[in-house]
């Protein structure tokens, strides 16, 4: 319990008058010093201890697409030992300060509050910790208890419906395939159980860990790679077009794990592996989907890195960025020579210059993921 910025106001006024009325003998000014002590006392009777609830957090559900919905559910019971006066609960979420005025409530009782969490952004939204507040009605004195923990949600990037692109392997006269042919399987990331999957494949020191079960999953190293490239530099992307750059890469690689395709995700600014492993990437970050919640842009460029280290070893290429200068463009060419098919996706709603993609790259102009969706089918 604690005088409020006011409380300490009318004590330190109340101190005041009182020195000033005994020093000159007026009565009255005597008096009024009292009143305000004794309203502060009032004050500290009405507030008296901090509320004892305890709390129970759910979000619901832990994970979902940006934009779509997702709330919190708070429980907050009272002690059963006695009733509880009004208090105010001052909820965090992501830092930001959330309140909400509760009843009084019976020993024992309990009540629940649920509100929508802000998924426009990609990330983890976490809620709590929480303030229990219980405050006089002058505005005096504030009683209030912390009460740890905390649930969150995971906001992912949106995944669109694609097909997945050729392999660029010629199998006839009629062009590229989707069709791969059988071969040896071999690690390519960890991803959560689901039933169905092969119980020898569950890597148990991971799935002790983190409390769920984890299993390796394996691919076929015969299948062609797919490598997508996201441009994180801010010197290509606006904040904006990012998230729409998020989400084709988060479909493109979808759509290559549902038709069982080796996949790669790199980023321009060198944030892909330790020590610039560019192969042993994926294995160590973690999932795609991972990746591509966490990623934000940055003023790091490691577009030459990339160019001197990457060798497409017959793989397909997508690099999705904003849009790019001269520069840029000539250390794509270096980048995608010897990738095929290779893709320039260029996402920009105020393109300033038509897109003029390296030569053996296919320009993919766009303003959003959905104009994306629409215009995949007619460049493959």
């Amino acid at each position: 319990m604690r005088l409020t910025a006011l409380g300490r106001a009318v004590v330190a006024a109340s101190a005041a008058l009182l020195v000033a009325g005994i020093a000159l003998g007026l009565t009255p000014v005597i008096a009024l010093a009292y009143s305000g002590f004794a309203i502060v006392g009032l004050a500290v009777t009405a507030v008296v201890e901090s509320p004892a609830i305890s709390v129970r957090r759910a979000a619901s559900p832990p994970e979902v697409e940006r934009s779509a919905p997702a709330a919190v559910t708070l429980t907050l019971r009272a002690s059963p030992r006695r009733k509880q006066r009004r208090f105010t609960v001052i909820e965090s979420v992501n830092g930001e300060r959330r309140a909400a005025a509760m009843p009084a409530l019976a020993p024992g009782e309990e009540t629940s509050i649920v509100y929508e969490l802000d998924t426009s952004r990609r990330g983890t939204v976490t809620a709590g910790p929480m303030l229990l507040r219980r405050l006089d009605p002058f505005g005096l004195v504030i009683a209030e208890r912390k009460v740890s923990g905390s649930c969150s949600v995971a906001v992912r990037p949106r995944r669109h419906h694609l097909r997945m692109l050729p392999t660029g392997r010629q199998r006839d006269l009629e062009g590229p395939t989707r069709e791969v042919s059988e071969g040896s399987a071999s690690f390519h990331q960890l991803r959560e159980y689901v039933p169905g999957d092969d119980l020898r494949h569950i890597h148990w020191r991971t799935s002790a860990r983190t409390g769920t079960l984890v299993v390796k999953q394996l691919v076929d190293t015969t299948k062609p790679e797919i490598v997508v490239i996201v441009d994180n530099r801010r010197s290509a992307v606006t904040e904006t077009d990012f998230e729409e750059v998020v989400e084709i890469a988060a479909s493109v690689l979808h759509a290559a794990d549902q038709d069982g395709f080796p996949s790669q995700l790199l980023f321009a600014d060198g944030s892909q592996g330790a020590d610039g492993d560019l192969d042993s990437a994926d294995a160590a970050a973690g999932s795609h989907l991972d990746r591509l919640t966490d990623v934000r842009t940055t003023e790091s460029d490691s577009m030459l890195e990339l160019a001197e280290a990457l060798r497409a070893r017959g793989r397909s290429l997508v690099f999705i960025t904003g849009e790019l200068g001269a520069p840029d463009l000539t250390l794509l060419a270096r980048i995608a020579s010897g990738f095929s098919p290779a893709y320039l996706v260029s996402v920009t709603r105020e393109r300033r210059v038509p897109l003029v993609a390296p030569p053996g790259v296919v320009a993919v102009p766009v303003a959003s993921a959905r104009e994306f969706v629409a215009a995949w089918p007619a460049v493959r």
